[in-house]
């Protein structure tokens, strides 16, 4: 590394040392009016109290209440929702939610040609995924999601252009194949899968055989994943930081989550300056 290399790194580095930590949701807001499953249940809402109280010490109070099903919004399908034995919700450990890696691949331009596409091992192979088995931070198992761009957040909350009219539901999904694979690959390094549509199988599925593989190796999946053009536009080809945070419900096969992308630009900039100037 010659002088003028690291004059630019000490340069980069305080200078995106100074930025802070981007934060960016990746969860859809619960309403009455979102996509869903024709067999599942609806999210209800209902505001049971908004008033202030009377007296002298006067304060407002309110409080609502809600029904749903867990397999609805931006969920976890946790394990056991296709395998008996797998983890509940409230089973998977902290260390496969919380500040685990992800990696986005994007597939929008097959899903626009073919509403229906089969997300397809090639669709992997083709970015040179590079897994190392520990990682570096923690000295434990490197601990990633994939999650794949399908472009349908854009469609996002309008029933039939997300998920399909009445019961004629169709929208891409993983292969059966790539599921296969993805488990065969990378193990236990690989914890979850996420997707931007109702279900990480294809719509026309009725077998659901992703869900089927997946689960039966302890893999959780998210749905509904709210990929915003603001992570597309920070994560390029990078790894970034997700934050889990499930409902914790006991025996639950699923449940919906609040999903936090953390990406540390400073990290990212010296990272990036120092393979542009390696010499």
């Amino acid at each position: 590394m010659n002088i003028l290399c690291l004059l630019i790194i000490i340069i980069t580095w305080n200078h995106s040392s100074s930025m802070p930590l981007l934060l960016i949701d990746l969860s859809h807001t619960f309403s009455s009016t979102i996509p869903f499953y024709p067999s599942q249940t609806r999210f209800n809402f209902t505001q049971r109290t908004a008033t202030w109280t009377s007296g002298d010490n006067s304060f407002f109070y309110s409080t609502n209440s809600f029904i749903t099903s867990e397999h609805i919004g931006t969920h976890i399908d946790a394990p056991y929702h296709f395998y008996l034995t797998g983890w509940k919700v409230d089973e998977i450990p902290l260390k496969h939610l919380v500040s685990v890696h992800a990696r986005l691949i994007d597939v929008s331009k097959q899903c626009q040609k073919n509403k229906n596409y089969l997300i397809a091992i090639d669709d992997v192979k083709k970015i040179d995924l590079y897994i190392p088995k520990i990682d570096e931070d923690t000295g434990d198992d490197f601990f990633f999601v994939l999650i794949f761009y399908t472009g349908w957040t854009k469609y996002w909350p309008d029933q039939n252009t997300y998920a399909g009219e009445n019961s004629n539901i169709e929208f891409p999904g993983l292969s059966e194949q790539l599921a296969t694979y993805l488990v065969d690959t990378y193990g236990k390094n690989l914890v979850g899968v996420g997707i931007d549509t109702l279900s990480t199988d294809y719509g026309l599925s009725k077998t659901y055989p992703v869900h089927q593989i997946l689960a039966k190796n302890n893999k959780y999946g998210l749905e509904n994943v709210a990929l915003v053009d603001s992570l597309r536009q920070n994560v390029d080809d990078n790894f970034f930081t997700l934050d889990i945070i499930p409902m914790k419900i006991g025996n639950g096969t699923g449940a919906p989550c609040r999903i936090i992308a953390r990406i540390d630009n400073s990290r990212r900039n010296s990272v990036n300056c120092c393979l542009r100037f390696k010499v």
